[in-house]
């Protein structure tokens, strides 16, 4: 599914995109956060496949950083030392400042754009009741880089499973990815020219 959203990403002529992988092979979580933040990444999304312990459980959903994962991100980020580092100089305090400041923008970025997301899915595919959700995932820390992670659909599950596997269903979930995107950007644009 990756390699699809950025076949249509880089077939649209508006985006750099950029992958954490390209091939079946495991990229630390940690890792992949660091290469969205070095390339100074507008947006993070993470593509996954869900799975769960009642098979008729099914339908995509879609999660940003939740509250309470916030101090998570502190310590990552204090760990890695990666951010601090590359933006902020100075008394202690006024950088735990902009640092709050960062992140809560960050997160009511992804926020909204977890919303569009969810609006662009729905009616393409099966959705989860509650299908925007929050949670502490590794993949959602970076302070200064929106993040959303995209459970498309439930391995564990024999309708999801088939949707997953059929490549016109990818391809069709995919580009309600970019319509996402595209609607996401275009929005930022139009706010930023009033």
């Amino acid at each position: 599914s990756c390699l699809t959203l950025a076949d249509q990403l880089n077939r649209t002529g508006r985006y750099k995109v950029v992958l954490t992988r390209s091939t079946d092979v495991y990229i630390p979580l940690a890792d992949r956060v660091r290469v969205a933040q070095r390339a100074g990444a507008d947006l993070f999304i993470s593509l996954h496949s869900d799975s769960g312990p009642q098979a008729d459980l099914k339908g995509a959903s879609v999660y940003t950083l939740s509250d309470k994962a916030s101090q998570r991100a502190t310590r990552f980020v204090s760990a890695n030392d990666w951010f601090m580092k590359a933006s902020l100089t100075g008394d202690q305090g006024v950088r735990d400042i902009l640092f709050d400041l960062t992140q809560r923008a960050t997160r009511n970025r992804s926020a909204v754009f977890a919303q569009t997301l969810v609006s662009n899915i729905e009616g393409r595919a099966p959705m989860l009741r509650r299908s925007h959700r929050d949670a502490g995932f590794m993949v959602l820390l970076a302070p200064d880089v929106p993040a959303v992670l995209l459970e498309m659909g439930f391995v564990s599950n024999t309708e999801d499973e088939a949707r997953l596997r059929d490549p016109a269903q990818r391809t069709r979930l995919m580009g309600a990815v970019v319509r996402a995107i595209d609607s996401h950007f275009g929005e930022q644009v139009r706010l930023a020219s009033r």
